[in-house]
């Protein structure tokens, strides 16, 4: 398969370290089971105190990953990863929503927000920059399109993205505000 950045999981094998790839295999079965999905899983900290951090996604429109969520998802997957030794030594597990800024990173994230504002950075340069902000117009298996504030359309394989997040429109909410003044 060559170089696969952390980001892109076509099928996650591969992509991201052994104890990651083990913990979002636990996680996304138990997430499912409540109605949710995972979004990322993160491996930080050190061999003393790792910190496992996982963000969930309710992906029927409107409704939020709830503190009970949260709270649910944390004991069972805490539970899974004990029986299944997931995690060697100490760790802390930190179940979250991702927040209004949310990453995307499998082909189906992108498209629930095609015509929103994105923010992509790529492994490497790519038309001289590695970072792209605007709004995506395209998403599909393999690429998304973003269009920036100069309108310069840019097509981006999704195998040679970093990382990448929603950006939510904070300046709109303001404006709207201001207008009914």
């Amino acid at each position: 398969m060559g170089f696969c950045p952390p980001f892109y999981l076509p099928e996650k094998e591969g992509t991201l370290d052994p104890t990651t790839t083990s913990i979002w295999e636990l996680a996304e079965p138990v997430a499912a089971d409540s109605g949710l999905e995972v979004l990322e899983v993160e491996l930080g900290g050190n061999p003393s105190q790792w910190v496992v951090r996982v963000y969930l996604d309710k992906p029927v429109a409107g409704r939020g990953v709830t503190l009970a969520d949260c709270e649910a998802m944390s004991r069972r997957l805490g539970d899974a990863i004990e029986a299944h030794e997931a995690v060697r030594g100490r760790y802390r597990l930190e179940v979250s929503s991702p927040g209004v800024n949310r990453p995307l990173r499998k082909p189906e994230h992108f498209r629930r927000v095609v015509g929103e504002r994105v923010k992509v950075i790529m492994v490497e340069e790519t038309h001289g920059r590695r970072s792209f902000s605007g709004r995506l117009d395209r998403a599909d298996q393999l690429a998304v399109t973003v269009t920036d504030d100069a309108g310069l359309s840019t097509r981006l394989p999704l195998d040679g993205i970093e990382r990448a997040n929603y950006e939510f429109p904070f300046d709109d909410r303001k404006r709207k505000r201001q207008d009914c003044r």
